[in-house]
């Protein structure tokens, strides 16, 4: 869907405004990394200022990271456990630091640039609230389906309890079928 030179202007305009992300990556200056995303790949070289930049074929990437779908928009909404989701080969100490500016992404930093300091914070104040409002509905389901088991288990039928009433079921509806037989054959006899 992108191709990996518009990933790359993407992520390395994005990590400009980030100086919290950038302080995670300089560490790790001239190592390349492959970032995979759903519907797209990006290589790139970690700059000496923590920016990203073009990778070099040449030399090999030092870690790859493939993040799914789901995994991508549980960052996206907050959830910096997300990441370590994500399956990693390579430097694992690269995937961890490219991991913690990833968890160091401020929003309202990313947007300001676009739409303004007070549309950007009010953005970032809605993803903050819509990431909360998420882990507290799983809470809550979690919390009625454990209720549920606890209060309503006698309420549910037991597999061999089941079974029986099947079995007892189909002996009424056999035992039945031999009245009717029997009551027939009375009655024709009485004709």
């Amino acid at each position: 869907m992108f191709s990996e030179a518009t990933l790359l202007s993407l992520l390395d305009r994005q990590l400009i405004h980030q100086p919290g992300a950038r302080a995670c990556l300089v560490r790790h200056a001239g190592k390349q990394a492959r970032l995979t995303l759903p519907l797209a790949s990006v290589a790139f070289r970690i700059g000496d200022d923590g920016g990203v930049g073009a990778a070099d074929p040449e030399d090999a990437i030092a870690t790859e990271i493939a993040i799914r779908a789901e995994t991508l928009a549980a960052l996206a909404l907050g959830d910096h456990d997300a990441f370590s989701r994500a399956a990693v080969s390579g430097d694992g100490v690269l995937a961890a630091d490219i991991s913690a500016a990833l968890a160091r992404f401020d929003w309202a930093l990313a947007l300001r640039p676009y739409v303004g300091d007070i549309l950007a914070a009010r953005a970032a104040q809605a993803l903050a609230g819509f990431g909360h409002w998420r882990l507290q509905a799983h809470e809550a389901v979690g919390r009625n389906l454990a209720e549920y088991a606890t209060f309503e288990a006698g309420m549910l039928a037991d597999k061999h309890a089941v079974r029986r009433f099947v079995a007892d079921v189909d002996a009424l509806r056999d035992d039945v079928a031999r009245l009717e037989a029997r009551i027939q054959l009375l009655e024709a006899g009485r004709k």
